[in-house]
């Protein structure tokens, strides 16, 4: 097998007119690495393609998809900072949803970083997988994602985008909801907490809540929108102390950071609220964390196992030869009542 591939890559290299080191660093996924222009790039795929080289285990492997014994491989870009608590959950739904659908599937993952996506793209080659899910995109990494055009079917997770399969949350609808659910319960007046380095997901859900609190008359003073420049347990306690110590306080509170929302939790306990008696705090998270702390934190929940399910099942269709239009699944979110706030009535 090693010798036909040999053939292939050195027939490829006397039809392009180029060398075969360079034929075979195109078709590694080191073309950028190497400097190689997309040009040429481009070139030695499309040729590749017609004649239909399989490189190794991986594509072999897509192209005996369905045959027992044989993977598709999948590959998840993950982003470094995104919801740790969501993770475990995310991979653990999309490798039972292929248990349960009888697909052999294998999965590996790359960390990125925010706006550094771009840095991924040799590994976002047929040569390496047949699929890509892609989970927590910024903004510059949407840019990134639109100026390209992959040769393999690629689904983003939580986010959507435009030419792309999605499987998302409305975040902008979120923060709306939270404020419409405050003012169900009889809040006039409702604080924010968060973090400045939050990604696009959490400035939707943000803005959703502080557009709809003024929609309401919601009573929302500068000094009961606090932020932090970090997103972690220490930041929701301190941002939550400057509340509660600004002499007048308001009676609601939504956190946009799931770690935030233990430590601002812990802040009121210090400073003896009384919850749903003298604040309600909601925060949005989807850990089971949240349900088991004292006192039990409401939520408004990610359905992270119906978006990796849903994700897995519009890229698998993908990979067998679905729609080649962009499909967007927008799924709900759900609250869930905690000691900290109540139900709607």
């Amino acid at each position: 097998m090693a010798s036909h591939r040999s053939a292939q890559i050195k027939e490829i290299a006397d039809r392009l007119g180029l060398s075969v080191g360079t034929v075979s660093i195109v078709l590694n996924g080191r073309g950028d690495k190497m400097r190689i222009s997309k040009k040429t790039q481009e070139r030695v795929r499309n040729v590749a393609r017609e004649m239909d080289y399989q490189p190794n285990i991986y594509a072999r492997r897509l192209r005996n998809a369905g045959v027992e014994g044989t993977s598709r491989v999948i590959a998840v870009f993950w982003n470094s900072g995104y919801a740790d608590e969501i993770m475990g959950s995310f991979f653990r739904a999309l490798q039972q949803m292929a248990d349960e659908a009888c697909q052999h599937v294998e999965f590996y993952v790359h960390m990125f970083e925010f706006g550094h996506l771009c840095e991924c793209e040799q590994l976002m080659t047929p040569v390496r997988c047949s699929g890509i899910i892609i989970c927590g995109i910024s903004d510059a990494d949407a840019e990134y994602l639109n100026s390209r055009q992959f040769d393999i079917p690629v689904v983003c997770a939580f986010r959507r985008e435009e030419h792309y399969h999605c499987v998302y949350v409305d975040d902008y609808a979120i923060g709306a909801n939270t404020a419409d659910m405050f003012a169900l319960r009889g809040h006039k007046t409702a604080g924010f907490i968060g973090s400045r380095q939050s990604g696009p997901n959490s400035v939707l859900r943000k803005k959703g809540f502080l557009d709809k609190c003024r929609e309401l008359g919601i009573e929302l003073q500068d000094a009961w929108i606090k932020e932090d420049a970090k997103r972690d347990f220490y930041s929701g306690f301190r941002l939550m102390e400057r509340l509660l110590e600004a002499g007048n306080r308001p009676t609601a509170v939504f956190v946009n950071v799931p770690d935030q929302a233990l430590g601002a939790t812990v802040a009121c306990e210090k400073h003896r609220i009384r919850f749903q008696e003298e604040i309600e705090l909601v925060s949005i998270g989807s850990g089971k964390i949240f349900e088991l702390f004292s006192p039990s934190i409401s939520l408004v929940c990610t359905p992270v196992e119906l978006v990796a399910e849903n994700t897995l099942r519009l890229l698998l269709d993908a990979i067998e030869g679905g729609s080649t239009e962009p499909v967007h699944c927008v799924l709900d979110a759900k609250y869930t009542a905690g000691d900290t706030c109540g139900l709607i009535s």
